[in-house]
């Protein structure tokens, strides 16, 4: 991927809150934000808390509809903009293109670690030994001992299960990945092997964009810092 490639673009997003439960009072979180990150840049979202800085990262990926604006992702030589896009697209788009590491594990009830890290090669159409072995490799990088991957991770520590949220993030080689504080429960060892892997997908030419408040973290892996204001409440 040639690294002056854009690979998503948001252009003069707004989004507000709107409490309908409260006489339909606003509630602005940003306005007329505009964001371009090239193929090869890990772009770091900065700014207090309350900014909006995780609300943009959702809004990116289509959970929440800004308010204003167009967002727009490359997505197999088309661009798509995911605030106009039928679900089925947004869906195709996430599969193949986008990839999103959250904070927390949504753990699945009976299903394996081995298999919620497996997933998103299997949806891909790859074979299943292969997913499988892909998905202990990172599970062995990422210290997850292999006594648990038979076992579902609802029970794991929250450090466990961050690092199997991680290598289910990680299987597949997303042109376009989000990354919402993904070392955030994570002791010294595994955030440093967690930000190796970053920097690896970054320069395989995959275009980033993260929240981290680790400072150490930001230094290491981000090639900019894209600042976010809060909003002062609408009357």
């Amino acid at each position: 991927m040639n690294t002056n490639t854009p690979m998503i673009m948001a252009e003069g997003i707004t989004k507000n809150f709107v409490m309908h439960n409260q006489g339909g009072q606003k509630i602005p979180v940003f306005a007329d934000l505009n964001l371009c990150v090239n193929a090869g840049e890990c772009v770091v979202l900065h700014g207090p808390s309350g900014a909006g800085k995780s609300t943009l990262m959702r809004a990116l990926y289509g959970n929440y509809l800004v308010s204003e604006g167009a967002i727009r992702i490359n997505h197999q030589g088309e661009w798509i903009d995911i605030t106009q896009a039928e679900p089925q697209e947004i869906l195709a788009v996430r599969k193949y293109t986008l990839g999103y590491v959250s904070q927390f594990l949504r753990a699945i009830p009976r299903v394996s670690t081995l298999n919620i890290v497996s997933e998103p090669m299997l949806a891909l159409g790859e074979d299943e030994s292969k997913a499988h072995i892909r998905a202990g490799e990172l599970l062995t990088r990422l210290r997850v001992p292999e006594s648990l991957w038979t076992l579902a991770p609802a029970t794991f520590s929250g450090g466990e299960q961050q690092r199997v949220n991680i290598a289910r993030g990680f299987i597949v080689e997303y042109p376009v990945m989000l990354l919402d504080e993904p070392t955030a429960s994570l002791d010294a060892i595994n955030r440093q092997t967690v930000t190796d892997m970053i920097r690896e997908t970054t320069e395989r030419g995959a275009a980033i964009i993260g929240i981290f408040h680790d400072e150490d973290v930001r230094n290491q892996i981000g090639t900019r810092l894209f600042d976010i204001h809060p909003q002062e409440q609408a009357a």
